[in-house]
This record gives structure tokens, C-alpha cells and sequence, in this order.
């Protein structure tokens, strides 16, 4: 029996799957906020020395008024600096003169010996009030503690994926849910106090690792729910969610100045969705392991809620099924582990080229995010726009997958983005080569968007959760690589952009090997996984499934738990 058959009866997309969608995105809101907190927590800033009081300008004696006036003569006199191509002063952020003190006791001198800020640093505070730079001096000899720290939020990620999707799996959708949800809050809200850097590290940590369990849970949750031809929309949405969490933090960051407010801000709005404890669990996952007089009272509500009725045979097969899952034969007494990816070939080969994809897309993503020159623009204007432009290359991926199938469109997709990739390459620094470079980083928010989709539509129910979490743990590390494979630019400018392209065009290349899911069920089994073959070409799903709409109504005879052509000993397909 497949959970699609009873989607039929209750409604593939009605009211309740459209309730419990939009209730289930609001989750990566608050995750976008912090996976990208970052750039503002630890935003640059324009620093240098502290002068010793017994050094420092007399401001008064020089009828300088206003505190700019009066910095500015400071370094003047005590800070070294050069002249830029404008000819304007760049002063030195990690070293002062050092004063020798005339024995009239007159104004100190200063020597062209220089020595290195032994007293602190002042900051430009024009544009942030605090950082966690200010504030930790995570600055000159220390600064590499701020990629440190955006280092450490990745493993956070990497250990979130290899925790909760084997938890989700095992515990249930709605429960790891609800504990993510817990740990994340708690830890986030900490960091607002955190008295040192080690502090904020180990709690983003915690963050990075417990946000991600949130993120993984809602969006397999609101996958499982719908029928075949919405879930491109439900993965849509959530990703415009995140697009819309990232606009909105560039806002926050814009009014709240401190870090610590905005680490606040950031972290209340986890607070709201603990409403989302009252959904139910997943009836895919609950008729997966067995438990299918919990999956009926779920399905009832559905049926209700959707202005449907629910077959009167529906549950007496359920609970003809749950004496026959009481045989341990069946694949649903088997706790699945990491390991069930790659036990039997069909899904070991999809695995492996989804762990591909994967690697590649976020690569690319963020290899490109990191080799673009600035916009030019305020911070906040430039998280803005780079959020909002996130939009329009989901919506182009929703249409592509939609129209093209799944596998033809994930390929055009890397193609595309390597290609523009290479091209980039080879063209002249200025705006042709920004231009070429950012149709390819298009393309490659799209594709990211597409894998999230495609591979929860490959991977059965029952190690759906946990082939995602090991998925997106192969992208993490990926991200680990990026800096390595953009200072290969040091030997060979074009070797990044080339190694970008030409990993994206080999994983356009082997995506058309999986096999095709636009209007397919979802497999719920490991023998669903296995049966849903390796076929390379351009070929889309049987007829009979491409045929099947969400609106069309089976006739009144279907039977959808009837399994008249099996034999008693034959696995069934739940």
C-alpha cells in the first residue's frame, strides 16, 4: 500500500497540507537569520591603536571640538599610514609610532619606529556600535578567529546533519521537531550573554547544529504530506522563506547596531513556533514503522479537515497489515542506519551521485559568493538585494522542474551554472566577467534549491530523513574546501572558476542517471527504492503516473489497499 493511494481519498492538497506548509515554513525564517548572522555580528570595521593617555593629543589646547576632529589628529600624529591610488590616508589598523618624551615635558614626538597596539584599539563605531571583533579584539593577530568562528558554525551544521536525520527516522518527524526546536532556542538566547569568544563559539556551535535539525524536520515533514505533483511547491516555499528570513535580518541589522540586541532579535522568534508542537506526526512515517492506529486518527483529521471521506475499508486493511507487520520478515521492524544508503546497488548508486550533487552545488554556490568582488553598496543594502535576488531564481527552478521533469532540469541547471562558470573565467576583470560570473551563481541558487527537492523524492520513507541529513553533510564539507580552492587562484587566477565549472558540468552529467520523479509516487519502502531503477536518458516516469492530477477523482470502485495480485508472503510496500 502506498501512502499516495490515500492521499486519493483524502485530498493530495487541500486545506489542511496548505495549513500545515505555510505554519512548517516559518521555521526557516529564523534559520536564515542565523545562518547568516554572521556577516553582521562580525562586520568589519575600520579600527587602530589606543594611544596611551600619557601620549594623546591635547584636543583642548588645540581648539579641536568635535570628536572626529580630534581623532583624526590623534592618528595623525601617532598612527603610520599610506596613500592610495586617490591619494587619501590609509591608516595602519595594527601598529602606532613609538613616542620618545622630550625632557621639557612639551608635547610627545613621535619617531618612524613603529611598534604594535600594546594598549587596544579604538573602532569606527559610525556604522556598527559593537561587534563581537570590538569586543572580543578580534582584530590584527586574533582576526583569524573570525573565520575560525564561521568554521566552527559549519561543523555545527555537519554535525546537525549526521545527528538528526538518523533521529528523525528513528524518534518520528513531529518529536525531533519539537527537541530541535527546544535546544535551538535555548542556545541561541545564551549567546546573547556570552562572556567570552570560546563562549560564542561553543554556542554557535550548539546553534548551528540544533537550527539545522529544524530546518531538515519541517521541510521532510511538509514533503511527506503532499501528493507527487506539489512537492516542487512545498520545496519552493520554504526556500523563498529562508530568502524572506534573509531580507528581514539585513532590516534587523539595520536598527539594532549591537551585537548582542541583535543576537537577541534574532533568537526570540524561535520562541513563536513552539506552537508547532500541537501538528501531528507524519502518517507516511507512522504506516512506514508499523504504527497505523495512530496514522488513522491522523488521516481522519486530514479527511475532515479537506472536506473528504475516508473509505470505509481504508483502516480494517490498515489493521490487516498491522497483524502482518508483527512478522519480523517485513522490512519495517529493521531500524534503518546510515548504512541502508548503500546496501543494496540501486540505492547505493543514487546515493553516490546525490552525495555528488550535493557536494557540488554548495561549492559552487558558496565558492562564487566568496570570489565576488563587493557590490559596492551599503552592508545593509547589499544583504538586501543579495536576499531578494534569492527569489527569482527559486521561482525559475519551480517552473523548470515542473515543466522539464526533475532529472532533465537539475542537469540543465549545473550545466548552465558550469558553463557561465567557465566562460567567467576567460573574460577580462570589470563588469562583463561580474555579469557572466553572477548568470552562473543564478543558476546555482537554483540547482541548490532542486537537489533539496529531487533527493527527498529519491530516498524511501523509512531512510528518507536520514539520507538527507547525510546529504546535506556531504555539502558542509564542501564548504570547508571553498577558501582552499579559491587560494589556487594565487597560481592560476581562472583554476577556481574552472574547478566550479567543471565539477557542476560533471554532476549535470550524472544527474541524468537518476531516475525520473515528476508525478511518481514516493517510495516508501527499500524495495520501492530498489525497484525505481537507474535508467540514463531523458525518458520521465510512466504515462500512467504522469497522468495522474492532484483534481482528478479515482472511481468508486478503487481500491487502493487492495493487494489481490501479491502472495501472502510477499513483501507489501507501505
Amino acid at each position: 500500500m502506498h501512502y499516495e493511494d490515500i492521499l486519493h481519498h483524502i485530498g493530495q492538497f487541500g486545506k489542511y497540507q496548505k495549513w500545515i506548509i505555510v505554519l512548517l515554513s516559518m521555521v526557516q525564517i529564523p534559520t536564515a537569520f542565523h545562518f547568516i548572522a554572521q556577516v553582521f555580528l562580525a562586520a568589519n570595521t575600520d579600527h587602530w591603536c589606543v594611544i596611551p593617555a600619557g601620549q594623546a593629543v591635547n584636543c583642548s589646547l588645540l581648539q579641536l571640538d568635535s570628536v572626529s576632529a580630534c581623532q583624526e589628529a590623534q592618528k595623525n600624529q601617532s598612527i603610520p599610514y599610506e596613500l592610495d591610488s586617490q591619494g587619501c590616508r590609509v591608516y595602519s589598523s595594527c601598529e602606532r609610532y613609538v613616542f620618545d618624551d622630550e625632557e621639557d615635558g612639551d608635547q610627545a614626538t613621535n619617531s618612524t619606529d613603529v611598534v604594535a597596539c600594546d594598549a587596544g584599539w579604538d573602532f569606527d563605531r559610525s556604522r556598527y556600535k559593537s561587534t563581537i571583533n570590538e569586543e572580543f579584539s578580534l582584530v590584527c593577530d586574533r582576526e583569524y578567529l573570525v573565520g575560525l568562528a564561521q568554521s566552527v558554525w559549519f561543523a555545527g551544521v555537519l554535525t546537525g546533519s549526521l545527528v538528526w536525520g538518523s533521529v528523525g527516522d528513528w524518534l518520528g518527524r513531529r518529536k525531533t521537531l519539537i527537541l530541535s526546536l527546544t535546544l535551538v532556542s535555548i542556545s541561541s538566547i545564551v549567546t546573547t550573554f556570552a562572556p567570552s569568544f570560546a563562549a560564542f563559539t561553543g554556542l554557535r556551535f550548539v546553534t548551528a547544529a540544533c537550527a539545522y535539525g529544524a530546518f531538515l524536520m519541517s521541510f521532510v515533514i511538509s514533503t511527506e504530506i503532499v501528493g507527487p505533483n506539489k512537492r516542487v511547491l512545498v520545496g519552493t516555499v520554504a526556500a523563498i522563506h529562508f530568502a524572506i528570513g534573509y531580507v528581514i535580518l539585513s532590516v534587523f541589522a539595520y536598527f539594532i547596531r549591537d551585537w548582542r540586541y541583535l543576537q537577541l532579535a534574532i533568537s526570540l522568534p524561535w520562541l513563536a513556533l513552539f506552537p508547532l508542537a500541537i501538528l501531528p506526526e507524519s502518517p507516511r512515517w507512522l504506516i512506514s514503522k508499523g504504527r497505523f492506529k495512530e496514522a488513522e486518527k491522523i488521516i481522519t483529521k486530514i479527511a475532515k479537515v479537506n472536506g473528504t471521506k475516508v473509505p470505509d475499508n481504508l483502516f480494517e486493511n490498515l489493521e490487516n497489515l498491522q497483524e502482518n507487520e508483527r512478522d519480523p520478515k517485513p522490512s519495517s521492524v529493521h531500524r534503518t542506519t546510515f548504512l541502508d544508503l548503500f546496501r543494496t546497488p540501486n540505492i547505493r548508486k543514487k546515493t553516490l551521485i546525490i552525495f555528488f550533487n550535493w557536494f557540488v552545488v554548495n561549492m559552487v554556490y558558496y565558492g562564487l559568493s566568496l570570489s565576488t568582488s563587493s557590490l559596492g553598496i551599503d552592508d545593509y543594502v547589499a544583504a538586501f538585494v543579495s536576499g531578494a535576488l534569492e527569489v527569482p531564481a527559486l521561482l525559475l527552478n519551480w517552473f523548470v522542474m515542473e515543466k522539464f521533469g526533475r532529472r532533465f532540469s537539475l542537469s540543465a541547471l549545473f550545466v548552465s551554472g558550469g558553463v557561465f562558470c567557465l566562460i567567467s573565467s576567460f573574460v577580462p576583470l570589470g563588469a562583463g566577467r561580474v555579469a557572466v560570473a553572477m548568470i552562473g551563481k543564478f543558476a546555482s541558487t537554483a540547482a541548490f534549491n532542486h537537489v533539496y527537492i529531487y533527493s527527498s523524492e529519491l530516498y524511501p520513507t523509512v531512510i528518507r530523513s536520514i539520507g538527507m541529513g547525510a546529504s546535506s553533510m556531504t555539502a558542509r564539507i564542501s564548504g570547508v574546501l571553498c577558501p582552499i580552492i579559491l587560494i589556487l587562484g594565487k597560481y592560476w587566477q581562472p583554476l577556481p572558476l574552472c574547478v566550479f565549472g567543471g565539477s557542476s558540468v560533471l554532476a549535470g552529467m550524472l544527474s541524468l542517471m537518476l531516475p525520473e520523479t515528476l508525478g511518481c509516487d514516493m517510495p516508501d519502502t527499500i524495495q520501492d527504492g530498489e525497484e525505481a531503477e537507474m535508467r540514463p536518458g531523458l525518458r520521465l516516469c510512466c504515462k500512467k503516473d504522469l497522468e495522474d492530477d492532484i483534481d482528478s477523482k479515482p472511481p468508486q470502485n478503487y481500491l487502493p489497499l487492495s493487494k489481490t495480485n501479491k502472495s501472502p508472503t510477499e513483501p507489501v510496500a507501505i
